[in-house]
């Protein structure tokens, strides 16, 4: 018997030792991702480590990396902000626990999660908390115990991706707005963002419906329990709202108010403010139901401002600036002379701003490769519709070219287009971002392709993250 379990020992340690190396060396190695939109974890977390007078701790997700000007708040409110919200995808979860020792006597900590399933829940994803923690190890003693078998599961895997990062040298480089070189001292984005930059002005892919059944018993549990620790620690503890694009509400108005007041009902602390003054024109918003363009960061500091001040006792006191919501030009998107010479093989619908592809026209359908038309009749095409490559039986590749200007699939756009096997993006991750509804809809045979150089950008994108399992690179 004894000899049984000693070889069963000596089987796991044969087995697992391996794994144990190759993560350690992974760790040991150089930092692969410190331009990448998570590496701001690093700076987010030193600003809330060092202020040890009474703060304010805004804490959630990338509605306020984008919906904050902080220096500013400080201005209103004459308290040191501490911007500690970064990127759903990592979870409400993670940054609660992150911060919890870095809470002291006088501060006041607003929970401001977006207004979705995912972060009104104990969702962690720990392959995004690893590359966020890459290029400062020490923060591990912050994530919480809780964590630690989810971050060890993933811990292969991680290593897996940074050693091919270092044997490629194809180190992740992001392109545009979702990298670290974008936010300022404070954890802002600092990037001018002057406009509604989603085509129907709202994200088809992502409805806000804002019912009781958003209010998940474990994570309100888990908000109580927070605050309850903040409190014993002297700190006033609110819920916030995220800021949400009108026009992608889907729930009604009483539906709307239920929530509100189950909500305030079933948390152990106050909300911060009415929900109503943070449903927004979809003109302060950028690229997301939840992030706002420069003016509607400025607008919505103020609201934040005016709820920190009536709390304090001090309504009334500072006079906080409103601004209008900035109308994006009617030729905003690259006005288009003529039409490509692919614009044939589609069907369009026309909305404001441009075109949506919603089907393949008689001779479309007989190609078995297509490639997006930049423009047809002069209009940009700037979407991929539900169904747009529908009503084929021969179809086997779509190929989005450099000089595409499409900027979003819709959530059934690779619905019913069964022989499907390939979507080759030559575009940055960035300027395209992925459905995850579109990629559960596309047939199970069908992968993304694209450009090797451009893989470790697409592996860091903010919203490309968790879409890698069905991304491989193009074969030349």
């Amino acid at each position: 018997m004894k000899k049984t379990i000693l070889l069963c020992i000596l089987a796991i340690i044969v087995l697992v030792a391996p794994l144990v190396t190759v993560a350690a060396a992974a760790l040991a190695a150089p930092c692969q991702y410190d331009e990448t939109f998570l590496a701001e974890l690093e700076n987010k977390h030193a600003r809330l480590a060092s202020i040890d007078t009474k703060k304010v701790v805004l804490i959630g997700g990338s509605n306020l990396a984008f919906g904050v000007d902080s220096a500013r708040l400080e201005e209103y409110i004459g308290m040191p902000v501490v911007n500690y919200g970064l990127y759903a995808t990592i979870g409400t979860k993670a940054m609660l626990d992150m911060s919890r020792s870095y809470i002291h006597e006088g501060d006041i900590v607003v929970i401001c999660p977006e207004t979705n399933a995912q972060t009104y829940s104990l969702y962690y994803n720990a392959r995004s908390m690893w590359q966020a923690l890459d290029c400062d190890l020490s923060m591990l003693k912050d994530v919480g115990v809780s964590n630690l078998g989810k971050l060890m599961a993933a811990l292969p895997e991680f290593a897996s991706e940074k050693r091919g990062f270092i044997r490629t040298d194809t180190k992740p480089t992001p392109s545009g707005i979702y990298a670290k070189a974008s936010f300022n001292e404070y954890g802002d984005i600092a990037v001018d963002r002057p406009y509604n930059e989603m085509p129907t002005k709202y994200d088809t892919s992502m409805p806000v419906s804002l019912t009781t059944d958003l209010l998940d018993e474990e994570f309100v549990e888990y908000l109580n329990t927070y605050a309850a620790a903040c409190r014993r620690r002297g700190a006033e503890v609110y819920f916030g709202f995220s800021p949400i694009n009108a026009d992608a509400i889907v729930s009604t108005d009483e539906q709307k108010e239920a929530f509100y007041h189950a909500l305030g009902e079933e948390l152990s602390f106050p909300l911060l403010s009415d929900i109503d003054d943070y449903i927004l024109d979809s003109a302060y918003f950028y690229d997301t139901n939840f992030h706002l363009n420069s003016c509607g960061a400025l607008h919505r500091t103020s609201l934040l401002a005016d709820d920190l001040l009536r709390v304090l006792g001090r309504e009334g006191e500072v006079q906080t600036e409103k601004y209008a919501p900035p109308e994006r030009p009617d030729d905003y998107f690259t006005p288009t002379d003529g039409t490509d010479e692919n614009a044939k093989y589609f069907v369009y619908e026309e909305f404001e701003d441009g075109l949506a592809i919603v089907g393949l026209s008689d001779v479309g359908k007989q190609e078995k490769t297509l490639t997006l038309p930049r423009s047809a009749d002069g209009k940009a095409v700037l979407l991929i519709g539900d169904y747009a490559f529908a009503g084929s039986d021969v179809l086997e590749r779509v190929v989005i070219g450099k000089q595409a200007l499409v900027k979003a699939f819709t959530p059934e756009s690779l619905s019913d287009c069964p022989t499907l096997r390939a979507i080759e993006i030559h575009l940055a991750p960035s300027a395209l971002p992925i459905d995850a509804q579109a990629v559960t809809k596309m047939p199970q045979e069908c992968r993304v392709y694209v450009p090797a150089e451009a893989y470790a950008e697409f592996a860091t994108d903010y919203f490309w993250n968790g879409m890698m399992h069905c991304v491989d690179i193009i074969e030349e």
